[in-house]
This record gives C-alpha cells, sequence and structure tokens, in this order.
C-alpha cells in the first residue's frame, strides 16, 4: 500500500515545462493529486529538486476553448518512461 497524502487522479493532460522562461519539454500527466503530479515523457533527464514552471492545457469538452494553469513544481524522481513532480507551496509561477 502506497503511503500519500491525497489521492491520485488518472488523467491525460497535456503540459508544457519550461525553466526560466525555456522551454524543455512536452509531454502527458498520466496522474495528478493535491501534491503533485506524474508526467509521461520521452526519456528526459531532469536533476532532482530541479524547480520548473508547468503549464496545463486544459480542453473544455464543450467547446474548442483551451484554458491554461500555470504551477510551479519540483522534480521528486525520474523513471525510464517519465518524471514526478511535487507542487510547490506558492502554486505560481
Amino acid at each position: 500500500m502506497e503511503r500519500r497524502a491525497s489521492a491520485r487522479k488518472l488523467v491525460e493532460v497535456s503540459v508544457y515545462l519550461s525553466d526560466t522562461g525555456y522551454r524543455v519539454a512536452h509531454c502527458k500527466a498520466s496522474d495528478i493529486s493535491d501534491a503533485g503530479v506524474y508526467l509521461k515523457t520521452n526519456p528526459l533527464y531532469l536533476p532532482r529538486d530541479r524547480r520548473l514552471n508547468l503549464t496545463f492545457a486544459l480542453h473544455l469538452k464543450s467547446s474548442n476553448i483551451v484554458r491554461l494553469r500555470r504551477l510551479t513544481a519540483v522534480v521528486t524522481h525520474t523513471e525510464d518512461d517519465g518524471v514526478g513532480l511535487k507542487f510547490c507551496a506558492n502554486r505560481r509561477a
């Protein structure tokens, strides 16, 4: 049994990673919780504790509108298929 502060929800959302204004990667969020997110990526090396800006592209089902949500997060771990990030306390980029 995993120990987590909040439950994860499966999602498929486009996320753009950037660092001080430079785009690092475009990937898909595979699960998200109140505390963090796991992003599916091609092999991508991101050092632990690196702070990144995340832009979530949320497509509204009822229209062609896309809402952008920006958060900051730090890298907690990397795997062959993705990276885990923990949202920062201020949550805003």
